[in-house]
C-alpha cells in the first residue's frame, strides 16, 4: 500500500528565524529581537514593534544585542518604525546592537539615525522626563 505525501499543513511548521519578547520597563517598552532580522522575517519584527509602539510607552527600546543576521531590510525595518515613533511622539532607542547589527548601520551612514545606548537602563536615563 502506497502512502500520499504529506500535504504541507500536515508539516510541522519550521521555528521563526526572528523571535521577539516585549516587556513594559517602568514607562518604556523594551522589544527584544533576536535571531535574524531580513526580508523572510521582515514582518514578524514590523508587528512586534508597531504593536509596541501602539502602547504609547515614554520610550521605546529595541535590543539588538542577539541579532545574527542584519541585512538592508532589517534597516529598513528600523528606518520605518523610527519615523512612525517621531510622528507619534515616542522616542526610539538601540540598546545594545549585536556586531551585524552595528556592521550594517555604520557601512550605509545610518548610525546617526539612531538614538544608541549600551543598556536599557542608560536608554531610559537619557529620555526620563
Amino acid at each position: 500500500m502506497r502512502s500520499n505525501p504529506p500535504e504541507p499543513a500536515d508539516l510541522p511548521m519550521s521555528a521563526p528565524e526572528l523571535k521577539t519578547d516585549t516587556v513594559r520597563v517602568g514607562d518604556s517598552v523594551v522589544c527584544v529581537l533576536s535571531g535574524d532580522l531580513y526580508v523572510g522575517t521582515h514582518d514578524v519584527g514590523d508587528r512586534a514593534l508597531r504593536t509596541a509602539l501602539d502602547l504609547r510607552p515614554a520610550l521605546l527600546a529595541v535590543d539588538l544585542d542577539a541579532v545574527e543576521l542584519f541585512t538592508a531590510d532589517g534597516l529598513n525595518l528600523l528606518l520605518g518604525v523610527r519615523d512612525t515613533a517621531r510622528a507619534r511622539g515616542v522616542p526610539l532607542a538601540l540598546v545594545s546592537p549585536s556586531e551585524a547589527v552595528r556592521h550594517v548601520l555604520e557601512v550605509t551612514g545610518a548610525a546617526g539615525s539612531f538614538d544608541v545606548h549600551p543598556t536599557v537602563a542608560e536608554a531610559a536615563a537619557r529620555h526620563a522626563p
